[in-house]
């Protein structure tokens, strides 16, 4: 039963993310959430991953105070970045996500919507760190998503995985003083990125 289980969600998988990848479908997205847990978080895979991605940031970016999580998911990552900072705001496209979220992570604030919207700024900005994992492949306009990624936050960091490598690395590449490491398990691996914005937020009002 469990095997055809898993057959089940890897073909629910395969329908549900057609023509998703750089698209900004998110009412794709969020049918892809009617099925709990389609990504695997929970798998040995992913929380090696999670726990590569905070002793990253704890080693070149220190503790966070305050972060922004594009593309929280269901919040798995979201209950491992609350073990290196104080607040976390998630964002997610997906409403059925947003909801799982919350109740994963209750001391979290989550949103739904996508890095454009003003709410953000009107209320947290400026925030410690801007995290996007395994997200930036969704997006239309990843440049876009990057630069609204900086002008968000004093920090960055994004992680995406080998097959999405070629698209992604020449934009991230053009932006100053960016640092990379690559993440691997077992024969999958991921390249995290980081990188200290120079926008001033001295005379930004809270």
């Amino acid at each position: 039963m469990a095997h055809e289980d898993h057959l089940l969600k890897k073909l629910w998988m395969r329908f549900a993310l057609r023509g998703v990848q750089f698209a900004d479908r998110h009412a794709a997205l969020d049918r892809f959430y009617r099925v709990e847990d389609p990504w695997g978080m929970e798998s040995p895979r992913e929380l090696f991953r999670f726990g590569e991605t905070n002793n990253l940031i704890r080693t070149h970016l220190g503790c966070p105070n305050r972060i922004l999580e594009l593309g929280c998911g269901e919040g798995h990552q979201s209950a491992e970045l609350l073990k290196i900072s104080n607040h976390l705001f998630g964002m997610d496209v997906s409403s059925r996500a947003v909801a799982r979220a919350r109740t994963r992570c209750p001391t979290a604030t989550f949103a739904v919507g996508d890095i454009t919207s003003t709410q953000i700024e009107k209320q947290w900005v400026p925030f410690d760190l801007v995290v996007a994992c395994e997200v930036l492949y969704y997006m239309k306009d990843v440049p876009a998503a990057l630069a609204a990624m900086q002008r968000l936050g004093k920090a960055c960091f994004v992680s995406f995985v080998d097959s999405r490598r070629e698209r992604l690395e020449p934009l991230i590449a053009a932006i100053p003083h960016v640092s990379w490491h690559r993440i691997e398990f077992q024969d999958l691996g991921w390249t995290a990125v980081w990188w200290r914005t120079t926008r001033d937020f001295s005379n930004h009002i809270n």
